[in-house]
C-alpha cells in the first residue's frame, strides 16, 4: 500500500488536472478507472497506450530473454503484472483528489485502499512470475552444461576406439607376395610356373 508521503505527492501532482469537483464525482471517476481493466484476467491496452505498452514489453524482453514455450508463458504472466502495476501507479498519480481532500472521508479512503490492494496483488504476481521464470532459466542453463560435459566426455572415448582400431589393423602382418618364375623342363619342354621359394625343389614325378 502507498505510504502517506507517496499519497500526498501523488495528490499534489493531480492538482494540475481537471475533472469532477465534488467528492461524489471524484469517487465515481476513480471507481470507474479501477473497473476498466485493472482487475481483468487478460491484458487491457487502450489505443492510446499501445506505444507505452510496447516499450515496456521490449524492455522486459531485452532484460529477461525468455526461450521456449514454458518460459514465454511465464514471461507473459510477468508482463501482465508489470503492466497492471504501471497503470495503477499512473492512476494513483492522476487521482482527482486535491490536497485539501479529507483522507478520513470513507469514500476517499475506500478508493485509495482499493488502489493499494490492487498494487499489492500485482506486485506479488510480478515477483512470483519473475522467480518462476528465473528458476526455469537456471534449470535450462544447468541442462545445457550437463549436455556439454557429456559430449566432452564422449570425445576421448571415441578417439580411443579409433586409435585402437588403427593399431589393431597395423599389427596384422601383410602376407608376402611370392613372385612367380617361369621355367621350362628340358626333357619334356613343358612350361612350369613356380615361385622363387619353390626353385631348387625337385618337381614331383608325373
Amino acid at each position: 500500500m502507498a505510504s502517506p508521503v507517496q499519497i500526498t505527492a501523488n495528490r499534489a501532482n493531480a492538482q494540475l488536472s481537471t475533472g469532477p469537483r465534488t467528492l461524489e464525482g471524484k469517487a465515481r471517476v476513480s471507481q470507474n478507472a479501477l473497473r476498466h481493466g485493472l482487475t481483468a484476467r487478460h491484458l487491457v491496452i487502450r489505443p492510446d497506450e499501445q506505444e507505452e505498452f510496447a516499450a515496456l514489453q521490449d524492455s522486459l524482453l531485452a532484460d529477461l530473454a525468455p526461450q521456449g514455450a514454458v518460459e514465454t508463458v511465464t514471461f507473459h504472466d510477468l508482463l501482465h503484472s508489470a503492466w497492471s502495476l504501471h497503470r495503477l501507479r499512473r492512476l494513483e498519480a492522476q487521482c482527482p483528489f486535491s490536497l485539501d481532500s479529507d483522507l478520513s472521508d470513507p469514500r476517499i479512503a475506500a478508493v485509495l485502499d482499493r488502489i493499494g490492494r490492487y498494487q499489492s496483488r500485482a506486485q506479488r504476481a510480478y515477483y512470483r512470475a519473475l522467480h518462476e521464470l528465473r528458476t526455469l532459466q537456471t534449470d535450462r542453463a544447468l541442462r545445457a552444461v550437463k549436455l556439454e560435459e557429456k559430449a566432452a566426455a564422449e570425445v576421448p572415448a571415441i578417439a580411443a576406439i579409433n586409435n585402437l582400431t588403427k593399431q589393431t589393423h597395423s599389427e596384422v602382418p601383410a602376407e608376402p607376395v611370392k613372385p612367380a618364375v617361369r621355367t621350362v623342363d628340358p626333357e619334356t619342354g613343358v612350361l612350369h610356373l613356380n615361385s622363387k621359394a619353390n626353385l631348387g625343389q625337385t618337381p614331383a614325378a608325373a
